[in-house]
């Protein structure tokens, strides 16, 4: 007969079979989340259950911390871990490593996850967003060929506004290509001169929307030349297109409408204008009247002979001026000429020689001024009033 083994030893038994069997370890179990709870330790407990079954779990803190997302009750994950015992209660659990939610719940969190990066990088704020214009001349439309999208855009605009020029770039809109078809009519309508852009899609599952999450296409969409308005979906399908495009619209048609002044918006526009021209034009002329009637009054306009009038006045007064001035100027002038003459007069040398006086010369006419000047037997030539006297020097004797 056996021993028997004890509660204790049994469970420790079957944690030493468990845990040390290979085939209980880096398992990987697929279940919806349930009774999850943070403790304050920080670790996790909670449970895992299908349509059958329930499998006790436990993540601990330093696992917890690395988590991409937070779990929830009634999320479908796959945790990744090994069977691990607990022998106080008899009870085994799973250990889990990770956790990771599993399909479309992986997808969301991966959405997740890239809309904050953009939101981070700015690409998503409301300063960086242009206003729509009034009136475009070249509308771009990226939606499926032949799609109701397509066909809603074309519509609406041709009964609204018909002065501007379609501009149409056909593109995948769902499935695998979709992302680079979309990138590649993108590229298209960047070098069409556009002045708003509309992509569109038009209705269906939000399975199908994935293309309008592609990070490459939303950096292509931010960076495009001119405004952009997003029609993918509708209003509680939000793709990161939305957030990045300048204005989001729920339909085609909506963008449409969106994209182009409405006729009766036009006539009011026009109405506005020409009574505004109205009352600048009527301004503006009685400001002229006012200016006119104000020029009327001067002195000028009243009799323009005033202006040269009064400008013959100050001519006459300044000839008057200037003559007298030369009056006098030249009766000085006239005075001191006598006066220079009189001095002149009394200085020449003539005036001397009638009072008996005479001057002598050299030869060469030189004036001798003293006896060193001359020699004994020298021609000498003596000038008297009345004419000159030709003589030789005998001697000559310095005065004492």
């Amino acid at each position: 007969m056996n021993t028997p083994l004890s509660v204790t030893d049994l469970n420790l038994l079957i944690k030493s079979k468990l845990e040390g069997d290979f085939a209980f370890r880096g398992l990987s179990v697929k279940g919806e989340i349930s009774n999850y709870k943070v403790y304050p330790s920080g670790h996790a407990y909670f449970s895992l259950k299908d349509e059958n079954s329930l499998l006790s779990c436990v993540l601990w803190a330093s696992n917890r911390s690395r988590l991409m997302f937070a779990p929830q009750n009634g999320d479908e994950v796959i945790a990744k871990g090994r069977i691990t015992v607990y022998p106080s209660r008899g009870s085994y659990q799973l250990s889990v490593d990770s956790l990771e939610p599993f399909g479309q719940g992986m997808e969301l969190l991966r959405l997740k996850q890239l809309k904050e990066k953009l939101a981070k990088e700015g690409l998503f704020d409301e300063s960086r967003k242009r206003p729509l214009p009034s009136f475009p001349k070249r509308i771009g439309v990226i939606a499926g060929k032949g799609s109701a999208g397509m066909k809603d855009v074309i519509h609406n605009i041709a009964i609204r506004y018909r002065l501007a020029t379609l501009c149409l770039f056909p593109s995948l809109v769902q499935g695998k290509q979709a992302p680079a078809d979309l990138l590649r009519a993108l590229e298209m309508a960047s070098q069409a001169n556009l002045d708003v852009l509309i992509i569109a899609r038009g209705g269906g599952a939000s399975e199908d929307l994935g293309a309008f999450n592609d990070e490459a296409l939303v950096r292509a969409t931010a960076k495009f030349p001119c405004p952009v308005i997003s029609a993918v979906g509708h209003e509680i399908d939000v793709t990161l297109i939305d957030y990045v495009a300048d204005k989001r619209v729920s339909t085609p048609t909506a963008a449409a409408l969106a994209a182009t002044p409405d006729q009766e918006e036009i006539q009011a526009y026009v109405d506005d204008a020409q009574n505004r021209l109205y009352q600048a034009t009527a301004t503006l002329l009685e400001r002229l009247e006012e200016k006119r009637k104000s020029l009327a009054e001067r002195p000028f306009f009243r009799d323009p002979s005033s202006i040269y009038t009064r400008r013959i006045e100050d001519v006459k007064h300044l000839y008057l001026r200037i003559e007298a001035a030369a009056k006098v100027d030249l009766l000085n002038k006239t005075k001191r000429v006598a006066e220079l003459n009189a001095a002149l007069e009394a200085l020449s040398p003539h005036k001397v020689l009638k009072r008996g006086y005479s001057y002598l010369t050299d030869k060469q006419g030189r004036v001798i001024k003293s006896i060193d000047g001359v020699k004994p037997g020298e021609n000498i030539i003596a000038t008297t009033e009345d004419g000159i006297i030709h003589s030789t020097v005998i001697s000559t004797e310095a005065k004492q």
